[in-house]
């Protein structure tokens, strides 16, 4: 179990002195770009809404270094119930998911999907119907791209589904994906 922890401990570093340095220092070249006198209004806002962008992505990046170095023992289904209270999404959740290595896995996708219909479709209401066998994911935001599935983020999602013998059955939008257990 120390290995664990050391591990994690490890990637938490990495992740700080590296991405989350980074991330600070574009947002602070950021700033100064956005205080110069000779921007017109609409660069200055276009410079504003891409600092506000990277401040979100930088709060994620710590969150996530937080939950790397945290060492409660918490439950799949837990840790989803933490995820989606935390991104302001309302949301209705049925069944559990399993405390095991595929809960775990599951859990990450959801999250993932559930990112995926806030950031890219503006999604404000959420449920999630959770069997042994399936997980339903419907939200009401709007994707603009449509039947693309080949981003890095869906990308993972698939592999992370494969990796514990599910698959996704359905969804060519973030609004609707239906999961489904292989086996």
């Amino acid at each position: 179990m120390a290995d664990i922890f050391d591990e994690r401990a490890r990637i938490a570093r990495e992740l700080h002195d590296g991405i989350a340095q980074n991330l600070v220092a574009i947002g602070y070249a950021l700033d100064a770009e956005i205080g110069r006198s000779d921007l017109t209004p609409a660069a200055r806002q276009s410079l504003r809404s891409i600092r506000e962008e990277i401040t979100n992505v930088n709060s994620k990046v710590r969150s996530e270094i937080f939950n790397l170095r945290s060492h409660r023992d918490i439950s799949p289904h837990e840790a989803l119930l933490e995820t989606l209270a935390a991104t302001g999404i309302k949301f209705t959740l049925e069944g559990e998911l399993p405390d095991s290595k595929s809960g775990l896995e599951l859990y990450k996708v959801i999250q993932e999907l559930v990112r995926n219909s806030l950031t890219h479709g503006a999604a404000t209401n959420a449920t999630i119907s959770i069997t042994p066998t399936t997980i339903t994911c419907i939200n009401n935001g709007n994707s603009l791209r449509g039947g693309e599935s080949s981003g890095f983020g869906l990308q993972g999602v698939s592999e992370r589904l494969q990796e514990i013998g599910w698959s996704v059955a359905t969804g060519s939008t973030f609004e609707h994906i239906e999961l489904v257990a292989l086996k």
